[in-house]
Parts: structure tokens; C-alpha cells; sequence
């Protein structure tokens, strides 16, 4: 008689399981079909195991092109001065390590715009920290760090003074996001700016790339560039529409939301996220966000309805269009210590929860490919 035996197919699309054509369905490598358990085993063909795997495509750091890279070569060969821009509301603490690692033996200037968004019972000092553990993170000690907002009161001639103190004659390359407020504060200090030299003020496309680059001069020898943004395919800017982009962009302060969490609890952000606290001890939640921004406290095992209902309801705003299913979202789980230390975890571009960290385990939704990070607090209380 013949010796009858199961065929192996893919736990997700059926397929017939083979290991000798990576160009044929159902293709798993050879070691996983061969193994003495494998009918016992659940296995994904390569193609659905990769699907699988891109369900949560959240980057881990900002992202800078090529052409920025090269660039900023230009800068390294020069010793030049870098001003690094971040704008203070949509920056959650991720930073580019190609970028860094490029600048880590050059003087870097951090300034943290936007400020003014910030509720008054924030410090300045304690931004300034958040920002120096921050650059920390990716190898760089900052040589200054400044903060500013967007009011009247920015002083542009002691802002060019400083700054033709610490070049010390050498070039000056302004980076940073499209977001960050770059070309605002090119703009005030060009108030007080005189060109003193035969040069003009120009924006041309850097030889070898197809990047525009704007040049001032400060002398006949020595030029501020401003390098184009960073890209926000991780940020959840790029991945909405105008109107919504609109929504969450505070106009004038950020609004501070307080929600009260114990185990199973969570909040919806429109359509744009969510928080849950999967286990832990009663947890207090602040969420810093636009004041258009709408939340609402649900059961964690109601996210998915909830998420679902409201993309035809439309009662929690905002709600994009380009988010219309469970599958657009990536979740993460952070298991926090237990330090009673102030943490945020940042939803880069939407907003932040600040809370304190007592051993929970928090789960975190947001669009696909948006960057999520948890760290200390950057408003917690400055010693």
C-alpha cells in the first residue's frame, strides 16, 4: 500500500509549500519544511510571512536622503557649523543616526522652535534637557542649545551677533524637517542681516543632486546654506491631507487633555491613533495635542470597532480618509519600568502622552510607517 502523508500548505494563502523555486508559490526556505515537527508547525510561505512582517512598518529614526548626505559631505570636509532644527511640537525624539553619524565631530547648534506653543508651566530648562538626551541618543553633544518661539520678541541682531561669534569664519548649514520652522527664523534674522560683500543671495541646485539649496553670504569667503528638509514619510504629516493637516498643527497653543486609564481602558485620536493601557496600575494620562484634535475613552477591546465606526460616523475628529481600515495602522507595546519618573511616548507630527511610569504596559495605534518613541519626559519637572 502506499504511505500516505499530509502536503504542506501556507497557513495564510494555501498554497502547496515547496523549497527547491523561490520563483514558485509557496516558496519557504528548505530548513523549515525539513524540520522533524514541521506538520505540527503553522508556516507561512515567504510572500505572505513578508506581508505579515510589513503590517507594522513604523521607522525607528527620521529619515534624510541621499542628496542631503551629500550635502552635508560638503560640510564635514569644511568644518563647518551645523544648526540643527526641531520643531519642538512634532519632534518626539527621533533623529536621523545617518545624519548624525555624519556630524558627530562638528560643531552642532540644537534649536528647538515653536516653544511658545507650550503650555506657561513648562520650562525652558527642562526642553532644553529633553533635547540634549535626545542628540545624546545618536552621539551628539550639542555645542548650544537655543529655544525659540514664534512671537515678536526674537532679537535678530543678538541672534546674528552669537552666531558670527561661534562660526568663528566658518560655513554655517541649517537642517532640520520641512516642518521644522526653518525658513521662519531665516526670515526674522534676515531683518537685521546687511550683505557686505559682492555676493548675492541665491538658491541654486547643489552640483551631483537635485536639491535646491539656499546660500547667504557673510563675507567674500564664507556662506550660511540652508539645506532642504528632512522627509516626513515618517511623520504623521505626510501621511494625511491638507484639511487634517490643518487639524492637528496648533495655531496657538497646544491643548493638554487629561484622561484617566485602569487596565482594559483606552482613548481613541480620531481616527489617527490610540492608547491602551493593557495592564498596569491605574494610570493618569496627559495628551498634548492641537486643540482641534477629539478624543475619546473606550474599552481596549473595542479599539477596532471603535476605529471602524467612526471612519463612516466621523464623530471623533480627525478623520482621514486615507486611513480607512484596521490593517492602515501599526501597533507597537511598550512595557514600561517602574522608575515613577514622568515618560512621553510620542506620536511623531500628532502629539504625545506624558504619564508616569510604573511598570504598565502600554500599546500604542498610529498610521503606518508613522515614527513612535517612548522617553523621559520633556515636560517633566526641571531640578
Amino acid at each position: 500500500m502506499g504511505k500516505l502523508s499530509r502536503v504542506m500548505r501556507c497557513y495564510n494563502c494555501g498554497d502547496i509549500l515547496q523549497y527547491k523555486n523561490k520563483d514558485v508559490s509557496g516558496y519557504v526556505p528548505e530548513g523549515i519544511l525539513l524540520q522533524d515537527n514541521a506538520e505540527e508547525q503553522v508556516i507561512y510561505c515567504e510572500t505572505c510571512y513578508a506581508r505579515m512582517k510589513a503590517v507594522n512598518t513604523g521607522l525607528l529614526e527620521e529619515d534624510a536622503d541621499d542628496d542631503i548626505l551629500t550635502i552635508l559631505d560638503e560640510a564635514v570636509i569644511s568644518d563647518a557649523l551645523i544648526l540643527w532644527v526641531v520643531d519642538l511640537f512634532s519632534f518626539n525624539g527621533f533623529l536621523s543616526h545617518r545624519v548624525a553619524d555624519k556630524l558627530n565631530k562638528l560643531d552642532v547648534i540644537v534649536i528647538g522652535n515653536k516653544f511658545d506653543l507650550f503650555p506657561r508651566t513648562v520650562k525652558e530648562a527642562t526642553v532644553k534637557l529633553f533635547l540634549k538626551e535626545r542628540f545624546a541618543e545618536v552621539g551628539i553633544v550639542p555645542k548650544k542649545i537655543l529655544v525659540f518661539g514664534n512671537s515678536d520678541d526674537f532679537d535678530s541682531k543678538k541672534v546674528l551677533s552669537d552666531l558670527e561669534h561661534d562660526r568663528a569664519g566658518r560655513d554655517v548649514y541649517m537642517i532640520g524637517s520641512s516642518v521644522s520652522g526653518k525658513t521662519s527664523l531665516i526670515n526674522k534674522a534676515l531683518k537685521a542681516y546687511s550683505n557686505n560683500s559682492k555676493r548675492i543671495i541665491k538658491t541654486e541646485t547643489y552640483p551631483n543632486t537635485n536639491a535646491k539649496i539656499l546660500e547667504i553670504p557673510f563675507d567674500k569667503e564664507s556662506t550660511f546654506y540652508e539645506v532642504p528638509g528632512f522627509s516626513l514619510i515618517n511623520n504623521t504629516l505626510g501621511k494625511v491631507e491638507k484639511d487634517v493637516i490643518r487639524m492637528i498643527t496648533p495655531k496657538e497653543k497646544i491643548d493638554v487633555k487629561t484622561v484617566h486609564l485602569r487596565e482594559g481602558d483606552a482613548f481613541i485620536i480620531g481616527s489617527l491613533g490610540a492608547f491602551v493601557l493593557e495592564s498596569g496600575k491605574y494610570t493618569s494620562m496627559k495628551f498634548y495635542s492641537s486643540e482641534m484634535v477629539e478624543i475619546k475613552k473606550v474599552d481596549a477591546s473595542q479599539v477596532k470597532s471603535e476605529f471602524l465606526e467612526n471612519f463612516v460616523k466621523r464623530t471623533v475628529r480627525p478623520v482621514s480618509d486615507h486611513i480607512s481600515q484596521f490593517t492602515d495602522y501599526d501597533v507597537f507595546e511598550y512595557t514600561m519600568e517602574d522608575d515613577e519618573q514622568l515618560h512621553d511616548i510620542g506620536i511623531m507630527g500628532l502629539g504625545w502622552v506624558t504619564f508616569e511610569a510604573r511598570g504598565q504596559i502600554i500599546r500604542v495605534f498610529l498610521p503606518k510607517g508613522v515614527a513612535v518613541k517612548e522617553c523621559l519626559s520633556k515636560v517633566r519637572r526641571h531640578k
